[in-house]
């Protein structure tokens, strides 16, 4: 090689490693400015939140400081429920049954969007799989819950309503109805043949077996049938729990009562994802600062079976 090659070939390698060195200082410089100016907004951040919760902290004297401190969305153990004031426990009841525990990712509306509907979750740990067994306690004729979900689950569904001037029948491939209802014992009241759950289901040949979903709009009857179905454990063995709750809870034992219900059925594992207020039951009391209903539409998952 010629000198002067040589030489030029020298110059251009230091020349690429002064490149490279100023290349990689300017890249750390801006990788530096960058963390500064995140941790500057992080800070900012910070500052703000804590601002608005200090504000928010502040703001405790306002029309709604008695329902926060005495509405709990979140169920205390029954010996504080005991002890409650009327005040106390209505707040907590309204509170609690207006809330949910946990997000159901999809939720699909099966049957009419007004009364007769309900929500399903169609998570993958929780929706109904074929073969599928479905109770529907309260018909009321509207069929379009019992329909729809033997249509799309799959699910062998049976409808329950003592109340119908229907005689039992076998409705479709996969619905059949039964002019019989739910109690917390096996009885008769007036016409009307009322069963608890185990009774129903030793009856279906259900006996052992899960139950996928299990729907009550009873009028009130389900205050006495959800003890039985706890008592006897057959609450447990129900996935998903969709129920409207009846009664405005105006008196403290009645309130408590409920509530001890309520306690109950979370601590076999149940958790609402969904709540819906029926605009038919409006419900103005002094106790709350805003409109109540007293029948609320619950729907649960039971978190102990995925």
């Amino acid at each position: 090689m010629k000198p002067n090659a040589r030489v030029f070939g020298i110059l251009f390698g230091i020349g690429c490693i002064a490149l490279l060195l100023v290349l990689y200082k300017t890249q750390n410089q801006m990788a530096e400015t960058k963390a500064d100016v995140d941790a500057d907004i992080t800070k900012q951040f910070k500052h703000q939140t804590s601002k608005w919760k200090l504000n928010a902290e502040k703001n405790l004297d306002g029309p709604l400081k008695d329902l926060r401190q005495q509405g709990q969305v979140v169920l205390p153990e029954k010996d504080v429920i005991q002890k409650m004031s009327i005040s106390e426990a209505f707040k907590t009841y309204h509170s609690y049954l207006d809330n949910v525990d946990m997000l159901c990712k999809r939720k699909l509306r099966i049957g009419n969007l007004g009364d007769g509907g309900w929500e399903i979750c169609d998570d993958a740990e929780y929706r109904p799989v074929k073969p599928c067994i479905v109770y529907s306690f309260g018909i009321s004729n509207d069929f379009s819950f019992d329909d729809t979900t033997a249509k799309n689950y799959e699910c062998d569904v049976f409808s329950f309503d003592p109340s119908m001037a229907l005689a039992s029948y076998q409705r479709s491939p996969r619905v059949r109805f039964l002019r019989l209802g739910i109690g917390g014992r096996d009885s008769k009241s007036g016409s009307w043949d009322l069963h608890t759950l185990t009774s129903f289901k030793t009856m279906l040949n259900h006996t052992g077996k899960f139950i996928d979903v299990l729907k009550m709009d009873v009028e009130s009857s389900e205050w006495p049938a959800l003890p039985n179905m706890i008592s006897s454990g057959e609450l447990s063995k129900v996935r998903q729990l969709l129920v409207e709750y009846h009664g405005p809870c105006t008196t403290r034992n009645d309130c408590i009562l409920k509530l001890n219900i309520l306690k109950d059925i979370y601590d076999k594992g149940f958790r609402k994802f969904y709540v819906h207020k029926n605009f038919h039951c409006v419900l103005n009391n002094d106790l709350f600062p805003v409109i109540r209903t007293f029948c609320y539409e619950i729907h649960y998952v039971n978190i102990n079976i995925q």
